[in-house]
Formats: C-alpha cells, sequence, structure tokens
C-alpha cells in the first residue's frame, strides 16, 4: 500500500470512494472540484454524480472548494483512532487547523458525501 500523501494512496483511496456504497448514495448530487492540501502536497479531486477523477497537478484546476490542512492534521484525522477535533471535518476546520475556503455552500451542501470521502480516506490509510 503506498504511503500517505502520495499519489499511489490517493489513487487507491478514491478507487476505495467511488466503490462505496454508502458515497455512492449521498452523492448523487455532488459536482465539484475539490482541492485537497495535505501539508505540501496538493490535489484536486473532481467528484461528479459519483465518479472521481483525480488532477495530480491542481495549479491550473478551477476548484469550487478548498480543503487545506498539514501533513501532521491529516495524519491524525486518517489514523486508526483519531485524537479530539480529528475525528471528524466539521471539527477540524471549526476547532482545529483545517481551513476550508471557496464556496463553501457547496462545501456545507455536500458535507454528508465529503465526510464520507474522508472516513474512507481514513479506512484505506489503515488498511
Amino acid at each position: 500500500m503506498p504511503t500517505f500523501p502520495s499519489s499511489g494512496w490517493l489513487d487507491s483511496a478514491v478507487s476505495a470512494v467511488e466503490a462505496d456504497g454508502q458515497f455512492d448514495r449521498t452523492s448523487r448530487a455532488f459536482e465539484a472540484t475539490v482541492r485537497f492540501d495535505f501539508g505540501e502536497e496538493a490535489y484536486a479531486v473532481t467528484i461528479d454524480e459519483g465518479d472521481l477523477t483525480i488532477h495530480e497537478d491542481p495549479t491550473y484546476v478551477a476548484w469550487d472548494f478548498a480543503l487545506r490542512a498539514p501533513e501532521e492534521t491529516w495524519k491524525k484525522m486518517f489514523s486508526e483512532s483519531p485524537p479530539p477535533l480529528h475525528h471528524d471535518l466539521l471539527g477540524a476546520w471549526l476547532r482545529g487547523n483545517v481551513t476550508m475556503e471557496g464556496d463553501l455552500k457547496i462545501a456545507i451542501q455536500h458535507i454528508q458525501p465529503l465526510k464520507r470521502m474522508l472516513t474512507v480516506f481514513q479506512e484505506v490509510n489503515n488498511e
């Protein structure tokens, strides 16, 4: 299994998200491009009704919203047993050091599939 954060890890995580039935059910109206900044590593993922496309160089990709945090924060969030303020996206955003930028209306409208995506990322990270 590739280590986090890397393009190989993200490929595995995105494949797992696409195969996840719960994500599929909650993402039917989710159309957005999300930029993930895992510390120094940055990627964009386009979500189109459950189908995901990875953009490994997000420099020239128009994104709707971004989730940014230091690599250590993501490692805590994706650990097998996340510490307080790292077990949930909203907690990490509102009280931790995850920043959410861009069109927050789209992000909040699709918070359930977004949270599910991060849960699957966490599961992949602990395989």
